[in-house]
């Protein structure tokens, strides 16, 4: 590759990539005239500033890679009648026993975002700040489906998150940069009760032991949401859990934890206003 835009030598190098990302290449190759070594120049001296990072990335999804063929070579030694021996880790999960529960009732479902309906998120976006100081059940779930229909029209693979531990969290940070879930208010809006909060809390400490090391997917297991209905246990999305940890970070994170996700460490919870006197 050659870019006269960098002092830095280039050597080639021969790649794959998948027949959606071939197009988009050729789509910019098109649009600006550029060709497609010097688009991916682009993207890796981007994303990659050092061995170290870049070991991370080759390490994660080597791991995702191995978990993805692991599954799928069980569950043909299953049809087989073959015994397999269970991982490790999910043998370490599976004896860990749910520190906390909480009880949540899904009542949005996931649609594209059109016009009409970013106006309206607008409107109930403004709303929820004037009233910051209110904690609801329904506010909670507004805040969450404002959440949600923000970020639709982006496509994030939230499995590939399943793998990462504490450790990843800039390789998290850089992985979603460009997504604007990092600009969503609800990130800095308040808890809805003291149990969320703890969950929330709770949820980047267990992260953040040393000792332990979970990936996300083994955390997700240690928080199972309950149907208010039946009282059954089911384990969260690995996007819930994401979002968990981003608030968390929020409220109750480091300046370098802030820093490697967000890029800074100045972002704060949104101060809670005071009721008038009347």
């Amino acid at each position: 590759m050659k870019n006269d835009n960098y002092k830095n030598e280039c050597s080639p190098v021969s790649t794959h990539v998948s027949d959606e990302t071939k197009t988009w290449l050729d789509n910019m190759k098109n649009k600006y005239s550029i060709d497609i070594s010097t688009q991916l120049f682009y993207v890796v001296s981007k994303m990659i500033k050092s061995e170290k990072q870049l070991e991370k990335i080759v390490v994660a999804s080597l791991l995702d890679e191995h978990e993805s063929r692991g599954n799928t070579l069980r569950e043909m030694a299953s049809e087989l009648g073959i015994e397999v021996n269970v991982n490790v880790a999910d043998k370490t999960a599976s004896r860990m026993v749910p520190v906390v529960s909480a009880n949540v009732v899904d009542v949005f479902s996931k649609h594209k975002t059109t016009g009409v309906e970013t106006a309206t998120a607008n409107i109930i976006n403004k709303c929820l700040d004037e009233n910051s100081d209110i904690n609801t059940a329904m506010k909670s779930k507004l805040e969450e489906a404002i959440s949600k229909t923000s970020v639709s029209d982006e496509v994030i693979d939230w499995t590939r998150f399943g793998s990462y531990r504490y450790s990843d969290l800039d390789i998290l940070g850089m992985a979603i940069k460009d997504y604007r879930i990092l600009q969503e208010d609800n990130l800095r809006a308040g808890f809805m009760n003291g149990l969320y909060a703890s969950l929330h809390n709770q949820a980047l400490g267990l992260w953040s032991d040393e000792e332990k090391q979970l990936t996300i997917k083994q955390l997700v297991r240690l928080q199972p949401k309950v149907c208010v209905r039946t009282g059954e246990q089911k384990t969260l999305a690995i996007q819930s859990m994401v979002r968990r940890l981003f608030k968390a970070i929020v409220h109750f994170g480091t300046a370098e934890e802030k820093m490697k996700l967000f890029g800074t460490s100045e972002i704060y919870p949104k101060p809670r206003k005071r009721k008038a006197k009347k």
